[in-house]
C-alpha cells in the first residue's frame, strides 16, 4: 500500500457552482461505504450528484447526513469561504440485480433535462458471496460488480458525448479491486460461472473474474472512446464497508474470517475516507488527461499501479467487450 503521504488531496480539485458551471455525476450505491464519502466530497466541490440505488429511504437518509457532514466540514475550515457553494444531491432507482431498471434509470436522468454528463462512477458491488445466477442469466457477482455497470455506461454515452460537444472530458470511473488478481487465467466470459465445490475459494474466483472484467473494459472504453478518460480503481482494503458481511455471519467460518480481516486491517487496511481517495482523483483531478492517462489503474489513495496480465491483456478486453455486448443484445438492450 502506498504511504499516506502520497494519497490524493481531494481539497486540491476545483470547485464549481452548479449555477454558472453546471458538472453532474452519477454514482452508484452510494449510501454508504466508500461511496459515501465520494458523494460527499463532490457535494462539496459543488457537483450536481444522482445517485442511483435500490432503496430510496436509505439514499435520501444518506442525503441528510451527507449534507449535515459537508455543512460541518466547512463551518470548521477556517480557509473555507463564507459563502461556500454546495451541490446538489438527487435520487434515481436501480437494482443492479434486474438489468430491466438501468433504462428506466437513463430515461429518470434524461427526464431530469440535464444536458450532458461529466463523471460516472460504477461505485456499487459485492464481494465473495454464494453461488447465484440472476433473473438476467449472470453468475450474480459478474451482474452486480460488471454487466449491469457495463449496461448503465453505453446506455449514457449519448450524455457523455454531449460533455465532450461542449469542450470537457467526461470520465468513467469503474470500480475493480486488487481481488481481480483471484482471476488466475482468463476465464471465456461464457464460462464464467464456476459453480464448483468448495464455494469458499470458488467463490473468489468469480469475484477475480469481475474484477478483472472491469479493468478490461475499462481499456476497451479507452480504445473505442478516446475522449473519454475511463479510470479503473482499487480502493483499497477497507473493513468498515458492508462487503464483508456474508463472511462476518457463517456458522463456525465468521471467526477465523474476522480474524484475517482484523490482521488485513491492521497491516493494510484504510479507513472509508482514505478508500474514496483512488476514486476522487479519477473523478477530479484536473492533471488526469486521456493522452496519458486513459485506462490506467489507480490504487489505494489514487497512486498508479499495473494490474495483472489477465486484467491489461487487450485481446482479453476486446473479447470481454463483444460476448458481453453480443449478450446485452440477446436480451434485447439498445447497446
Amino acid at each position: 500500500m502506498p504511504t499516506r503521504s502520497k494519497f490524493y488531496n481531494p481539497s486540491t480539485a476545483p470547485y464549481y457552482n452548479p449555477e454558472t458551471e453546471r458538472k453532474v455525476a452519477i454514482i452508484t450505491g452510494g449510501n454508504s461505504g466508500i461511496g459515501w464519502y465520494t458523494t460527499l466530497h463532490l457535494y462539496l466541490h459543488g457537483y450536481v450528484v444522482y445517485m442511483a440505488g435500490r432503496t430510496e429511504s436509505k439514499v435520501k437518509k444518506a442525503f441528510e447526513d451527507i449534507e449535515k457532514e459537508a455543512k460541518a466540514r466547512v463551518a470548521a475550515n477556517k480557509d473555507a469561504k463564507s459563502d461556500h457553494v454546495f451541490g446538489e444531491l438527487h435520487y434515481i432507482h436501480i437494482d443492479l440485480l434486474d438489468l430491466s431498471t438501468v433504462p428506466k434509470a437513463v430515461a429518470a436522468f434524461a427526464a431530469a433535462k440535464e444536458e450532458k454528463l461529466d463523471v460516472l462512477i460504477n461505485n456499487a458491488g459485492i464481494m465473495g458471496v454464494p453461488y447465484q445466477v440472476t433473473k438476467d442469466d449472470y453468475e450474480i457477482q459478474y451482474q452486480v460488480n460488471f454487466v449491469t455497470h457495463f449496461l448503465l455506461t453505453l446506455q449514457l454515452v449519448p450524455f457523455l458525448q454531449k460533455t465532450v460537444e461542449a469542450g470537457s472530458t467526461p470520465r468513467i470511473v469503474n470500480l475493480s479491486s486488487i481481488g481481480h488478481n483471484f482471476a488466475y487465467k482468463y476465464f471465456k466470459p461464457e464460462k464464467n460461472k464456476l459453480n464448483a465445490f468448495p464455494n469458499s475459494i470458488w467463490t473468489w474466483v468469480r469475484y477475480g473474474i469481475a474484477k478483472a472484467a472491469e479493468i478490461q473494459i475499462t481499456k476497451e472504453w479507452a480504445i473505442k472512446y478516446p475522449k473519454f478518460l475511463s479510470i479503473a480503481i482499487h480502493p483499497g482494503v477497507i473493513l468498515g464497508t458492508n462487503l464483508y458481511d456474508y463472511w462476518r455471519q457463517i456458522p463456525i467460518i465468521k471467526y477465523p474470517a474476522s480474524a484475517i480481516f482484523a490482521l488485513s486491517d491492521k497491516v493494510m487496511g484504510v479507513s472509508n475516507e482514505e478508500g474514496s481517495l483512488a476514486t476522487l482523483r479519477a473523478a477530479m483531478d484536473p492533471t488526469l488527461n486521456t493522452k496519458q492517462d486513459n485506462g490506467e489503474f489507480l490504487v489505494t489513495g489514487g497512486i498508479v499501479e499495473k494490474p495483472s496480465k489477465v486484467a491489461s491483456n487487450l485481446e482479453y478486453a476486446k473479447e470481454t467487450w463483444d460476448w458481453n455486448i453480443e449478450q446485452l443484445k440477446k436480451r434485447g438492450f439498445d447497446v
